[in-house]
């Protein structure tokens, strides 16, 4: 359950899993992961095999008791954690138990507009994160509008969903380490505050999402191909999107950074989870080892470089969670294109594997997501960053207050 082949990276991993122990026959929905759907399951005595979720909902399911810990799983077939990058094995990780075995690892960094860049009189040394008055003021510089109507966004900082990431920046974090919310921490309110006047700077938030959400994100005509956009945070997956395009290849990427100055990125991704109960618990152990094998990810990558060959595509990476697998990937495909500006960008995200760094688990991570989210919103529809936050953490403290007694 939650689980989608989706392309080739999904569909030879699951053949190779198949071919490696003939007595799987595994069924995936093709699905993302449907929290009501899981519930109803677990509720109604019809647990799934297995299950496919962000590990940043681990937690909360291992909390409520729908999930069982890996332990023995992973003693039984030899799973080796130290194949997989600490940070994602720390996210799966809850009471001192592992729940999820960890698939993707993705990463972000600053993709940026060279076209919109460059007309604007900058170079790439004028996005920097690390100095948010200079930021602005690249900002507005490549910000274009009619009737105060955008036409480029300067730089987009992706409220509510990267909020996290911002806190990060600024030294704080939307969950302690013990997995309690901190949403109205001083460094997480400065980082919202910030954010919501860089939006303000740029038209504003309704004006900024409309036209925004105008964009061909996916397609030729999307926001890069259009220079529509001159910077934006953003994860590794959307390069191979963009390279896949001529129109939206002049690209140039720089680490995000934190106000210390060092790099810096939010690492997040799916796991593989035993439900409690689970019809096939041996089935899916074994499943879980052989899908994130290096392997296995051996094979996504010769089926992906497959399906680029006929159209001359470029290999931008595959960034799963598993770092063994991940360094014979970039050493075998992730090779010059043609493309020399492609290439140094696919290098800033290979980079940020190494310093990226994930949020604390929490057994209330969906709530507290969600809780931010509604705050973000909030203030850059004019409430008041601190209230908008305070209201947030009272309803994120409710409900950890609840799930935890």
């Amino acid at each position: 359950m939650g689980f989608s082949t989706g392309d080739e990276v999904g569909t030879s991993r699951v053949d190779y899993a198949e071919k490696q122990d003939p007595s799987l026959q595994v069924q995936v929905d093709q699905n993302g992961f449907d929290a009501q759907k899981f519930a109803t399951a677990m509720g109604g005595g019809s647990a799934p095999a297995g299950v496919y979720m962000d590990r940043e909902l681990l937690a909360t399911y291992a909390q409520k008791g729908f999930l069982q810990p890996l332990d023995d799983c992973i003693s039984a077939d030899g799973i080796d954690l130290s194949q997989y990058y600490p940070d994602a094995v720390k996210e799966a990780t809850y009471n001192g138990k592992i729940y999820g075995i960890p698939d993707f690892y993705t990463v972000r960094a600053v993709l940026i507009n060279n076209k919109v860049l460059s007309g604007a009189g900058l170079t790439t040394a004028d996005i920097d994160t690390s100095n948010w008055d200079k930021l602005t003021s690249a900002a507005t510089k490549m910000y274009k509008a009619s009737g105060g109507k955008p036409s480029v966004i300067g730089y987009d900082p992706k409220l509510p969903e990267y909020l996290p990431l911002w806190a990060m920046a600024n030294g704080g974090s939307i969950i302690g380490a013990d997995g309690k919310p901190t949403l109205n921490d001083p460094k997480v309110v400065e980082a919202l505050k910030y954010t919501v006047s860089l939006v303000n700077a740029q038209g504003g938030w309704a004006n900024f999402k409309s036209f925004r959400d105008t964009w061909d994100f996916f397609g030729a005509g999307n926001e890069f191909a259009k220079n529509q956009i001159g910077a934006m945070d953003y994860e590794q997956w959307y390069v191979n999107v963009l390279a896949g395009f001529p129109a939206s290849s002049d690209l140039s990427a720089v680490p995000f950074k934190g106000r210390d100055g060092q790099p810096l990125s939010t690492a997040t991704g799916g796991a593989f989870a035993l439900p409690k109960d689970s019809p096939n618990a041996g089935g899916m152990c074994q499943f879980m080892k052989l899908v994130t094998s290096k392997e296995a990810w051996a094979a996504a990558g010769a089926a992906r470089a497959a399906a680029l060959a006929p159209k001359k595509g470029i290999f931008t990476g595959l960034f799963s969670a598993n770092k063994v697998a991940n360094d014979a990937l970039q050493k075998q495909y992730v090779k010059p294109s043609g493309n020399s500006k492609i290439d140094a960008v696919i290098k800033v995200y290979y980079d940020a594997l190494s310093y990226a760094k994930t949020v604390p688990p929490s057994p209330v991570g969906q709530d507290i997501k969600s809780a931010y989210e509604q705050a973000v919103t909030d203030a850059l529809g004019g409430k008041d960053p601190q209230q908008a936050l305070d209201a947030a953490q009272e309803t994120a403290q409710n409900a950890y207050d609840d799930a935890v007694g």
